[in-house]
């Protein structure tokens, strides 16, 4: 019985170093994946299997962009603005338009969206402001002032 105990013992140190052992292996590879797509500007993805291949094992997957989703959108705009128009029929030139109608509306809907949204702060701004001067005269003042101090002085005055 001891023997299986000690056998038992040495496979679950020898399951632990190797677990040990990926967690090193795999952070190494993830930072690695992550360096590639951040100088080259490529997507990556890094793929890395557990061992033991049965329950504990798998894959594991992290993917990571090298270009922002911000940066992507403005290349995919840019690339769909510069098609050379010389070049294309009057079938994709009707459709290159289109798109760029499409575009353009999504960009006036963004901005009008903003704009809306600036309205109703300052519409906002403009309501506590005018609850402000609805207050009686000895608040306005302390509110004038930033705080009780001219309303003290007004009462030393008087």
């Amino acid at each position: 019985m001891a023997a299986t105990g000690g056998a038992a013992d040495a496979s679950q140190q020898q399951e632990e170093a190797l677990a040990a052992s990926f967690e090193e292996k795999h952070a190494e590879l993830v930072a690695e994946a992550r360096g590639v797509a951040r100088e080259f500007g490529v997507d990556v993805r890094a793929v890395a299997f557990r061992p033991g291949g049965g329950a504990g094992g798998g894959a594991v997957v992290h993917e990571f962009q090298g270009i922002p989703p911000a940066a992507r959108v403005a290349r995919t705009i840019r690339r769909a603005v510069a098609k050379d128009v010389s070049a294309m029929g009057m079938e994709e030139v009707a459709q290159h338009e289109r798109q760029l109608l499409a575009l353009r509306n999504i960009v006036v809907r963004e901005l009008q969206a903003r704009k809306k949204a600036a309205a109703a702060k300052k519409a906002t701004d403009v309501a506590i402001d005018g609850a402000a001067t609805k207050r009686a005269p000895e608040q306005q003042e302390e509110v004038a002032a930033g705080g009780g101090e001219s309303k003290i002085r007004k009462i030393i005055i008087d």
